[in-house]
């Protein structure tokens, strides 16, 4: 599993687990916050009833508690109507009883009870009469096989600022429980939706982060194996400039290769002029005859210029793989680029007794570098030219399609050996010429080649039935123009 996709899961593990532990936390104390909320209004209505017993204290026992006896036993029987958020309410379920200073039992609202019972030993009433606040909670019956939880509130009851008996107010959590479950449902459903919206999030930001990490980790592995990659967009943040860094790493590498590949390819080549001129002067330096005197200078002037021509494909070739990218591209005739060319080395060819045919067709505009085109093609004509004979042709044409332009070269020479046609665009490889026997500087396909990739096109070289086919594909818009 991928480092990013650990990442992801324990994001989401922790949002989870945050989320989870949240949510029991609140469901756990929505029952005491709701309990407090209720507790606190029957605090209110205990001491309210205190209050109206104390007006009505002084009256004789048989009538002290008949409007409150009266009241209850209406409330008893009495029905409505009440939304209370998501739960309807529709009768009242209240129980008020009051004791005498030492919790004897004066009333009950509760059928059955008997006045006189010793109600002292209940909190409620024990801690009023103490002076103290007085509350109890109480598991009681509801039906044959359940029981529901009641709380009960006490007030002292005060006359002239002297305890005379305790109220109690009580009433069942019946319906604390329906409000904390309908609470707990809404939270759960809230921690669903905000979790949920999290790993949304998170995956979006998973995304964001991992497209240009998984671009960047191609592209190293990419560099890793020398393939010629270009750096992606990653972005301008941390993940961009590691791929900036690697970039930056990836060039110095390859100017150290670039540069340890020159020397050594360049040591190579040139031994063997160094080793002819070499040869040349010490023979010169003694007595020759005439003519072979002139063949010998003529023998250095021509390693002279060989390598001269090394040193000048050289720079054009290093020039062109150093850039990476074309810097100039504009609309490009190749039809009338690939006339100049052939005009161009129709004389030399006709000195050989060559012959050069044309054939152009299709729309031919594309963009690109026209004078790098121009040397690719000078390039793969003259190398035709080279391996063809007197009395042979060399034939030139342009074709488009739907993707780009094709140039081809065929010629009707010797064509390619089958053990050179893996090594024919390798720097410094070289065939030898029919007529001549010389090997070229070995630059020409490679530097065709490289302007090939650079205006995103390919170059192939096939052996017909008879001589050797070039064919030189340019897109109609190179990618990096």
């Amino acid at each position: 599993m991928s480092i990013r996709a650990k990442i992801f899961l324990v994001f989401v593990a922790a949002v989870v687990a945050g989320f989870g532990l949240l949510a029991y936390w609140v469901a756990g104390d929505l029952r005491s916050r709701y309990s407090e909320s209720f507790e606190e209004v029957m605090v209110d209505g205990a001491h309210l009833l205190a209050a109206q017993l104390a007006q009505s204290w002084e009256q004789p026992a048989t009538d002290r508690f008949a409007a409150l006896q009266g009241a209850m036993q209406t409330l008893r029987e009495q029905t409505f109507s009440a939304r209370i958020y998501s739960v309807d309410k529709t009768s009242a379920d209240i129980r008020v009883y009051v004791t005498d200073d030492l919790g004897d039992l004066l009333y009950d609202s509760r059928p059955g009870s008997t006045p006189g019972e010793d109600y002292s030993r209940w909190i409620d009433v024990a801690r009023t009469i103490a002076g103290g606040y007085g509350a109890r909670t109480t598991e009681e019956p509801a039906a044959a096989t359940t029981t529901v939880s009641v709380a009960y509130v006490g007030a002292p009851i005060l006359v002239n600022g002297k305890l005379v008996g305790v109220v109690s107010l009580g009433k069942p959590k019946t319906n604390i429980q329906r409000f904390v479950d309908n609470a707990r449902r809404k939270l759960i459903y809230a921690v669903l939706a905000a979790s949920g919206v999290a790993i949304i999030l998170a995956l979006l930001l998973y995304l964001w982060v991992s497209r240009p990490l998984q671009s960047l980790v191609e592209y190293a592995h990419a560099v890793g194996e020398g393939r010629s990659e270009h750096l992606p967009l990653l972005g301008d943040n941390e993940i961009g400039r590691v791929g900036e860094a690697i970039e930056t790493m990836r060039k110095a590498l390859e100017d150290k290769a670039y540069v340890e590949t020159y020397v050594q390819s360049l040591t190579h080549e040139v031994k063997s002029p160094l080793t002819a001129i070499r040869a040349s002067a010490e023979l010169l330096a003694g007595e020759v005859p005439a003519e072979r005197r002139v063949a010998f200078v003529q023998t250095i002037e021509s390693e002279v210029d060989r390598l001269s021509d090394i040193s000048d494909r050289l720079l054009e070739l290093a020039a062109l793989e150093r850039s990476g990218r074309l810097r100039h591209a504009e609309p490009v005739a190749l039809h009338a680029l690939a006339a100049r060319v052939a005009a161009a080395t129709r004389a030399s060819a006709a000195a050989r007794g060559v012959s050069v045919t044309e054939s152009y067709s299709g729309s031919d505009a594309v963009r690109g570098d026209p004078l790098l085109l121009q040397q690719a093609i000078d390039n793969l004509l003259r190398n035709a030219l080279d391996f063809s004979g007197a009395g042979q042709t060399v034939a030139l044409s342009a074709s488009a399609d739907n993707l780009g332009v094709t140039i081809s070269v065929q010629d009707e020479g010797p064509g390619i050996p089958e053990y050179a046609r893996e090594r024919i665009f390798d720097r410094f490889y070289s065939l030898p010429r029919p007529a001549s026997g010389r090997k070229s500087t070995g630059l020409g396909l490679n530097f065709v080649r490289e302007v090939a990739q650079l205006h995103g096109g390919s170059i192939t070289i096939e052996n017909p039935p008879r001589g050797t086919l070039a064919l030189l594909f340019i897109p109609w818009r190179p990618p990096y123009a």
